[in-house]
């Protein structure tokens, strides 16, 4: 929680630099706001993971396609180039061992983001972007219990994540419109741990993943 509330400090803080340099710039687009959804397929360390080695008794929890939805707000340091901050969740479906229905592996990670507009006269523009942030995993895991070895979600240490991507926006008005992306999210998990009734459980794993993004984007300008 800490590294998020320092991500949103310093978020809120180019916004309000955003604002003040907005006041000179009349007449552009200063912010955009996207919301999408989509596809996760995984990749890496949740395609095989085993839990339950701490007790003995490992178990398949591989990951399967899951779904995925964010919100992003950025600034226009330029007419084509925009910095700003992400939240993206992810979750996964369990493949097997279904004695726990209900439980999925998540991905919680705020980023900050670029993208880079290919501006022309047409209403399709491509882009390409670039994400860095923080990985929050929460997942289902075989844990002690005094009550008998159950599956838990439980949450993980905060890992760096990062990645990169590719996409194509249609204009369907003036100041607004639709948009398919596709990127690779990618997140050094590889040393993360958590504790449940005071046993530690290691995931030793990197996790990756393929996501397909269907979004609306609203461009809000300085007026004319």
């Amino acid at each position: 929680m800490k590294i998020v509330s320092i991500l949103t400090m310093m978020f809120l803080l180019l916004v309000t630099s955003a604002v003040v340099m907005a006041q000179d710039d009349e007449g552009r687009d200063i912010f955009e706001i996207t919301v999408f959804g989509g596809l996760g397929i995984p990749t890496g360390g949740l395609t095989d993971w085993q839990t339950g080695s701490e007790l003995g008794l490992p178990e398949d929890r591989a990951a399967e396609t899951g779904v995925t939805t964010g919100l992003e707000i950025g600034y226009f340091l330029t007419p084509k180039l925009i910095v700003g901050l992400n939240f993206v969740y992810t979750q996964f479906s369990i493949d097997e061992n279904l004695d726990s229905p209900g439980h999925y592996h998540r991905l919680f990670n705020p980023n900050f983001y670029g993208k880079y507009y290919f501006e022309g006269e047409s209403n399709f523009v491509p882009y390409i972007k670039g994400h860095i942030g923080i990985e929050n995993p929460k997942f289902s895991s075989k844990v002690y219990n005094p009550a008998g070895n159950r599956y838990r979600e439980i949450s993980y240490d905060p890992a760096l994540g990062m990645g990169f991507g590719a996409g194509l926006f249609y204009y369907t008005a003036d100041y607004s419109g639709i948009y398919l992306e596709a990127n690779y999210h990618f997140a050094m998990t590889d040393n993360v741990s958590a504790t449940y009734l005071g046993r530690t459980y290691d995931f030793n794993k990197n996790v990756g993943s393929f996501n397909i993004y269907f979004g609306v984007r609203l461009l809000i300008g300085s007026g004319e």
